[in-house]
């Protein structure tokens, strides 16, 4: 048995296979520019998260240090009662201290994820709030050794007016105008000027 093809069924056969080995490069070819595209936008999505993260938690800090700082203190009655008000201070402290902290560390941590991103540029953009949050930690510490909650028996406190003056500056919250609450501000300022522009390119 004889078969036999026509050239014009030959040409269309071989048409349609080009035809179709062309449509398969061209769909792989779309999948990867989509895909491509949709790795872009998922890395830019997720730097704009991390960026509104970093600016939300910023003044989340700051209004923890403001916090630590507020002059109004429950204190127990019966642990005044007791004599123990000046223990019962600090515990309030501790506990403003502790919040402090907790928020601090979870701006640290993305602190950290910035600096994979960004660099250094990121990273140094949390450098003086940092040392707000030292500085009133150890303006804390600092208080309660000028009223002798650290002093061994016999021994004596330089208390002098100025040096307690110039502590309750930092550690009672005056106002917002006051000067450390200003550092604070400018602080979370220097941090908004980093990834603001970050949040708007979205």
């Amino acid at each position: 048995m004889n078969i036999c093809f026509s050239v014009s069924e030959i040409n269309w056969s071989l048409t349609k296979d080009i035809i179709s080995i062309l449509g398969t490069i061209a769909a792989v070819g779309i999948g990867i520019y989509g895909l491509s595209t949709w790795k872009k936008q998922l890395r830019g999505t997720s730097e704009y998260e991390l960026a509104k993260k970093v600016l939300v938690k910023s003044h989340q800090v700051a209004q923890a240090i403001q916090a630590v700082r507020s002059p109004m203190l429950f204190l127990n009655k019966e642990e005044v009662e007791a004599g123990n008000s000046l223990k019962e201070e600090q515990r309030i402290y501790d506990e403003r201290l502790n919040h402090l902290f907790s928020e601090w560390s979870e701006l640290a941590t993305l602190r950290l994820e910035t600096k994979i991103i960004w660099a250094s540029g990121a990273d140094q953009a949390f450098d003086d709030l940092e040392k707000t949050v030292k500085k009133i930690r150890s303006e804390i510490w600092l208080h309660f050794w000028l009223k002798g909650a650290y002093r061994s028996p016999g021994a004596t406190v330089d208390d002098n007016p100025d040096r307690v003056a110039a502590n309750d500056e930092i550690v009672y919250l005056i106002s917002d105008e006051d000067d450390f609450s200003q550092q604070i501000y400018a602080a979370v300022k220097k941090v908004e000027q980093y990834f603001q522009n970050k949040v708007r390119s979205e």
